[in-house]
């Protein structure tokens, strides 16, 4: 008798059953903060996953969601120089520049350490002016083994334009609301007359057939009786 390939019956929709005896056994492999975990967090941050970044990025409405509410633990870095921290941050932040990336030996403080890597409920924000700092910052963490990582987009640029009461400081800026140029067309303005083209007695435009005239007619009946003789 021959062997079957398929048992019979074939093969059950949706997998194997389930095995009662292992119906209480939980995975107990924890892979760090993922997508899937942040989104089914309790802040609902809205995380947004870019195509080649190895971060996360946070919006000005989620940041200020997850500094009020502050179910998450999360550190905010601000990675600019410290006379630009001096002036103005978000609120709690701490300063750290981002040129002790480069450190080879101990690049982490003792307070970003507490939070590498730690549960779903610790975060590390990074913030800068316009993000340029904080993207390349982002990627050098996930160099260095980090991946709760995230990034205010915009920067504080953004900050102070949506949400300018998240900064402090003793030299906060003002918004400046930006200026969108007008892109309208301006209407048709008339010609004056002065400018207006006159055609020239006699002229006839490319391609426009002149009427023929009496004098014209003559002419062509001759050549024709001359070409008969």
């Amino acid at each position: 008798m021959p062997l079957q390939a398929k048992p019979m019956g074939g093969v059950p929709k949706g997998g194997p059953p389930p095995n009662k005896k292992y119906a209480n056994v939980k995975a107990r492999l924890d892979t760090g903060c993922n997508e899937l975990k942040i989104k089914s967090s309790e802040t609902k941050a809205n995380a947004r996953f870019h195509r080649g970044e190895n971060f996360k990025r946070l919006k000005v409405s989620s940041l200020a969601a997850l500094m009020q509410d502050m179910v998450v633990d999360a550190l905010l870095l601000d990675l600019r120089d410290e006379d630009e921290f001096t002036q103005y941050h978000l609120k709690g932040a701490v300063n750290y520049p981002i040129r002790l990336l480069s450190r080879q030996c101990n690049p982490f403080t003792t307070e970003i350490l507490a939070y590498i890597n730690g549960a779903p409920q610790k975060i590390i924000v990074l913030s800068d002016l316009d993000e340029h700092m904080a993207f390349t910052a982002g990627n050098a963490f996930y160099e260095k083994g980090v991946d709760n990582i995230f990034i205010v987009s915009g920067g504080l640029k953004e900050v102070l334009r949506q949400a300018p009461e998240l900064c402090e400081g003793h030299c906060v800026p003002q918004a400046v609301t930006p200026h969108l140029p007008n892109t309208s067309r301006p209407k048709a303005q008339a010609r004056p007359e002065s400018l207006i083209a006159v055609p020239r007695q006699g002229y006839t435009p490319t391609g426009s057939i002149r009427p023929r005239t009496s004098a014209s007619r003559v002419s062509s009946d001759e050549q024709q009786q001359h070409w008969k003789q």
